[in-house]
């Protein structure tokens, strides 16, 4: 039976640290060099997480993020989770100590099968039909997983439908046929819908 990295802990979500303050004097400085009279400053937006390199803080985004936005590329260095569109795969890339990333992909309902472990499953085995079903790839093989727990959460991220994330060498890409991780060293990855898995 294959082991798999325990499932590390989330971060704790970071505060943002406030702009300071203007001045009136500095504000009205800044209205008169512009032109403006009677109008209000406003904050510009920031960029959607989406579409960020992470820089070492959590990439957890809105789920609600604009799906028109188009495919995007994303480089997290620390644990992050993220859902398909249709919130039936859910997963998570995080960072392994003394090894590379290790990537889990939870598929709350599937159609396939995959053979059970000769020496059996301590937790759900993730391979049944009809059950929940667990997938993920390391440094090692790629395989199905037996596990107590979900990675599934309400607060990931949503992955779209072309849009890429990466940690080291290891990347998934969400599409509309699933859910593909590889690791471009190794050669090993999976690819998960609700009607099929394939491990490389």
């Amino acid at each position: 039976m294959r082991t798999r990295p325990p499932l590390p802990l989330r971060p704790g979500r970071r505060r943002l640290r406030a702009a300071p303050a203007l001045t009136t004097a500095a504000l009205l400085a800044a209205l008169a060099l512009s032109g403006c009279s009677g109008g209000t400053a406003e904050e510009a937006e920031p960029a959607p997480l989406s579409t960020a390199v992470d820089a070492g803080a959590s990439a957890s985004a809105d789920p609600s993020a604009d799906p028109s936005a188009g495919p995007t590329e994303q480089v997290v260095t620390t644990m992050t989770t993220f859902s398909s569109p249709t919130g039936n795969i859910s997963c998570y890339l995080a960072p392994v100590e003394g090894s590379g990333p290790y990537a889990r992909c939870d598929i709350a309902e599937k159609t396939w099968e995959a053979d059970p472990p000769e020496a059996g499953c301590a937790g759900d085995w993730g391979g049944t039909a009809g059950a929940r079903g667990s997938v993920g790839v390391g440094d090692d093989e790629a395989a199905v997983l037996c596990a107590t727990d979900t990675v599934a959460s309400e607060g990931a991220q949503v992955l779209q439908y072309g849009s890429s994330i990466r940690m080291d060498d290891l990347t998934c890409v969400s599409a509309d046929t699933g859910m593909a991780c590889d690791n471009s060293r190794t050669g090993r990855g999976f690819t998960v819908s609700k009607a099929r898995h394939v491990l490389r």
